[in-house]
């Protein structure tokens, strides 16, 4: 059985760690990331509209966020945006 050779193993993780770090760097400023990632910034300003349902029907529009485990009659609230 071999043992480690400390001195190339601390050789290589410095050199793929220079080369992981390396390749992600980028002259470009990142100022348009939003963008780039295709996220809305949130608006403070919206609103939505509640509702409670069975798991069975739920009406086109709608979406479940939420789950009530003491209401057996209609446990899933759905919201939508209205603004």
């Amino acid at each position: 059985m071999k043992s480690l050779d400390w001195k190339s193993f601390a050789i290589g993780v410095l050199l793929t760690t220079t080369l992981a770090l390396g390749t992600g760097a980028s002259q470009k400023p990142t100022k348009d990331l939003l963008k780039k990632l295709e996220i809305v910034p949130w608006d403070s300003n919206q609103q939505w509209e509640f509702k409670t349902s069975n798991t069975k029907n739920i009406p086109k529009g709608w979406e479940p966020f939420a789950y009530d485990s003491n209401d057996n009659f209609d446990p899933l609230l759905l919201r939508r945006r209205v603004k």
